[in-house]
């Protein structure tokens, strides 16, 4: 019984490549939303003809941090065609519930 621990607590953490492609998925699903948003509040001429976003920070935890998250992004939407403004996002991804949670947005100028 003991020796069959470590292999349940291991078990319990998600690997980073499934970290990373469940934040791909956030990203994309927030990117679509926000042109949505923007496309219904206006229309389709003041979207870029490709959306994008950055990711400008990821990082990955370990030791007692990673216990309740297990990694960072910060990540800049570029969606406007004809204003120079975007939108940062910085999330987190939680360790016990295995999904990544947005905590702060701000638009900014660049």
């Amino acid at each position: 019984m003991i020796a069959i621990m470590p292999f349940f607590f291991i078990s319990c953490a998600d690997p980073p490549f499934k970290i990373h492609e469940r934040l791909d998925a956030t990203l994309q699903g927030d990117l679509k939303s926000m042109v949505a948003q923007v496309i219904k509040g206006s229309n389709k001429a003041n979207v870029l003809d490709t959306p994008y976003f950055v990711i400008k920070d990821l990082r990955e935890f370990s030791g007692d941090t990673a216990k309740i998250y297990a990694a960072y992004a910060e990540v800049d939407f570029y969606y406007f065609k004809d204003i120079k403004i975007a939108e940062k996002r910085k999330y987190r991804y939680s360790s016990n519930w295995h999904y990544w949670d947005r905590y702060f947005k701000e638009w900014f100028y660049y």
